[in-house]
């Protein structure tokens, strides 16, 4: 039923170009034991897939864009599309989840001129206060979803008859409660990255369309670009140019989907110096080129 993940498949920029599908339909069921990856941490990566999780033993630490929470066991976490995020073993504690990764299409059909999609799942990917939701215990509108959560996971995969339907029926009712319960406030314990960290990953989306160096990157948190090195391999295990490149590449990924520029003009405005090097760049990310991608997106 679920497979057992070690490690996550990425290019430098942290797309995971992994296929998350089950018998040729876009999801995955995942278990992950946390000590069993490399440095005993998911590493920080982003795909366009939706992924919830829950755990089921121990605790863990979790990274949603610029934010870290701790997981108790049975609290759960929906993390948004294209939402940088990873998890992280805490000292001398096991820890194991059950995660699913699921494309809209899964539960709506195609995203182009699709009424389904348009109307309920739309609105959760392009709501800003849903990058993600960490869900606790005996709360409201949360307990539904954790046990909606643990009803799919209890479904067995391919034993029990129609299980593909029960699978989309259980993720379909997730998206609706989370598209009927879109103005959320933040847990009281939810806290920033390192300060300092937070502040260059801050000038990086706010300046990525420029011409920016490590030592501008550095200056933002007034430190030296070697400390700027530092931080960064320390924080999430890349460099400051990996993060620079994810970042743009992510804002291409959305511009290739949702306008008609042409593939230079997003080329130059998501801050690529040419389009020879923005090409391979994306396609050694995504797996594709941005034209190829277009193309996909249209296709589906």
């Amino acid at each position: 039923m679920f497979r057992i993940i070690k490690e996550i498949k990425m290019g430098k920029s942290l797309y995971e170009y992994d296929l998350h599908t089950t018998e040729g339909l876009p999801y995955a069921l995942y278990f992950s034991d946390i000590s069993a990856y490399t440095g005993e941490k998911v590493p920080l990566h982003w795909h366009r897939e939706f992924e919830i999780t829950l755990v089921t033993k121990g605790r863990v630490k979790a990274f949603v864009d610029d934010i870290e929470m701790i997981l108790e066991e049975g609290e759960g976490l929906f993390v948004n599309s294209e939402m940088f995020h990873g998890y992280t073993k805490i000292e001398n504690e096991e820890s194991e989840f059950l995660t699913a990764v699921f494309d809209a299409s899964f539960i709506t059909g195609s995203e182009n001129e699709n009424f389904l999609f348009k109307k309920y799942v739309e609105p959760v990917i392009k709501n800003e206060n849903l990058r993600f939701v960490k869900f606790l215990q005996n709360t409201g509108w949360h307990s539904i979803f954790l046990d909606n959560l643990k009803r799919l996971f209890e479904i067995k995969i391919p034993e029990t008859e129609y299980s593909e339907f029960f699978v989309r029926e259980m993720l379909a009712r997730e998206i609706c409660l989370l598209h009927d319960n879109n103005n959320l406030q933040k847990s009281p314990d939810l806290r920033g990255l390192n300060y300092t960290v937070s502040k260059m990953t801050d000038y990086i989306k706010a300046n990525y369309t420029e011409d920016i160096s490590v030592g501008d990157i550095a200056k933002s948190a007034n430190i030296s670009r070697r400390e700027c090195f530092r931080k960064f391999s320390e924080s999430m295990g890349i460099t400051p140019f990996d993060y620079l490149d994810s970042v743009r590449i992510k804002a291409a990924t959305v511009l290739l989907t949702e306008s008609d520029k042409t593939i230079t003009e997003i080329c130059y405005e998501t801050g690529f110096s040419s389009g020879s090097y923005f090409s391979t760049k994306f396609k050694k990310s995504i797996g594709c080129s941005p034209a190829e991608y277009r193309k996909k997106l249209k296709n589906n």
